[in-house]
């Protein structure tokens, strides 16, 4: 895969052939990096035990480097976060390939050991409470190929994050580009600075009440007047209506599928938390204590009585917004396409997912700044490759990350050295996966003096 890039479009080459200063193999190292990224993906002290000298020679270098090679390889890369990226965004003009419609998305993932310098608690979207973590930003095109990478400290909300994320990737944009994000990054402050850049939004309303509730009664009476627009997208049909509200086109969508699954969700919920409280219920029933909670004073002893309802209890987690939201956007079309290019935001989502499950990024067992910067643009730019890769291909049987790299490892290269002769090489196992994604280039590597010596 990376010779195939590197013939396309040199770019290795292009990206790190200055770059190393010194160090003589910086390219080729990073190659190795990415390699194992790719294979094993092993931690970076392991990458000399585990791989055999022939990856090397294959990769360019004349022998096996040290485990203190990658190590500064790495803090190298994340020392020059600002250059890469940079040269990045360069290679993607140089080659037509940014697209007009851009996807900002952000996540997080976290740290094994309590003293990295970037690292600081928050929200955390993997679920590892009170570990340290780091924040980044990404926006990728609607060809999946992916333009900026912003990283913040842990604590830094969405809101605040968009502005870093979009200053990077409108460096490359051109004007009048949209930027796609979710209501996580939906402030006037965000949307006022992409309309000041001269460029265009489309985002999601966070379901306020009070707000909503204003919409409905409007869908409600546009719906009786025979205005609501009805379309199909995936087998799931939308009623929309548009409202223009301060230069700002709001489009209120409802689904009467996603409503049905909504309540049929929350309706489990209200059962659980029944099904949970029938304990206290029977203890308040035989007049027994709740338990107690401890204070300066003392012990504060709770117990409780029972307020008995006509008829059955309502659901509190039905709120009457079920089936129901709105998009925001610069932009006046057909709801139909605003809510398909909405719905491919998921781009930018399987690209996260790509880091973080694919490549395997999380923990972070990096303390430095350098190396955890380092090896997060490492991650970003392995994914890019992957996603080049699958740009290239045109029509790849495989797209998802986990089984691309399942493919790529099941494709062997086997190095025999007779006692008594020349060493050969065997090339096994090619899957259609791979003769999708390579077609021909596959052959490069097959041994044709073999015909000749049997």
């Amino acid at each position: 895969m990376l010779d195939r890039i590197q013939k396309d479009y040199g770019y290795f080459d292009f990206m790190f052939g200055k770059l190393g200063g010194k160090a003589k193999d910086f390219q080729k190292i990073i190659k190795s990096l990415i390699y194992n990224k790719l294979t094993d993906n092993v931690s970076i002290n392991q990458i000399p035990n585990i791989y055999p000298d022939e990856a090397f020679k294959y990769l360019g270098l004349k022998e096996t480097p040290a485990e203190r090679t990658f190590y500064r390889t790495i803090e190298r890369i994340g020392d020059n976060f600002g250059i890469i990226l940079d040269l990045h965004q360069q290679f993607l003009v140089k080659n037509n390939l940014v697209s007009k419609e851009q996807f900002i998305d952000f996540s997080s993932t976290y740290f094994e050991g309590s003293k990295p310098e970037l690292g600081a608690l928050g929200y955390s979207r993997d679920g590892a409470r009170g570990k340290k973590q780091i924040t980044f930003g990404i926006s990728t095109g609607i060809n999946n190929i992916p333009t900026a990478l912003t990283i913040q400290k842990g604590n830094v909300q969405d809101k605040k994050h968009f502005s870093h994320t979009f200053n990077v990737a409108k460096k490359v944009l051109d004007k009048g580009s949209i930027l796609i994000f979710d209501c996580g990054a939906n402030t006037k402050t965000n949307k006022k600075m992409v309309l000041d850049a001269e460029y265009q939004y489309l985002t999601l309303k966070a379901k306020k009440k009070e707000v909503y509730e204003s919409f409905i009664q409007f869908f409600l009476q546009e719906k009786n007047k025979g205005n609501v627009k009805r379309f199909e997208i995936n087998d799931t049909v939308y009623e929309c209506v548009k409202l223009k509200k301060n230069d700002e086109m709001n489009y209120i969508f409802f689904s009467e599928k996603a409503y049905n699954e909504q309540v049929q969700k929350r309706n489990k919920k209200h059962e659980k938390l029944l099904e949970k409280n029938n304990k206290k219920l029977k203890k308040v029933k035989k007049g027994k204590k709740l338990g107690s909670v401890i204070t300066k004073d003392g012990y504060i002893i709770l117990h409780g009585s029972l307020q008995k309802t006509f008829g059955p209890i309502e659901n509190p987690f039905i709120n009457g917004l079920e089936g129901f939201f709105s998009l925001e956007s610069s932009v006046d079309d057909e709801p139909e396409k605003i809510l398909s290019l909405y719905k491919d935001r998921d781009k930018a989502e399987k690209f996260i997912r790509g880091l973080k499950d694919g490549l395997e990024l999380r923990p972070i067992r990096h303390w430095s700044r350098l190396a955890v910067i380092g090896y997060l643009l490492l991650t970003f730019l392995t994914n890019f490759l992957v996603n080049l890769t699958l740009y290239l291909a045109k029509k790849p049987i495989v797209r998802d990350i986990r089984l691309l790299r399942k493919f790529l490892n099941i494709l062997t290269l086997t190095v025999a050295y007779p006692q008594n002769g020349f060493k050969f090489t065997i090339l096994s196992n090619i899957s259609n996966e791979v003769i999708s994604l390579f077609g021909d280039f596959i052959k490069k590597y097959e041994d044709n003096s073999l015909k000749l010596r049997w």
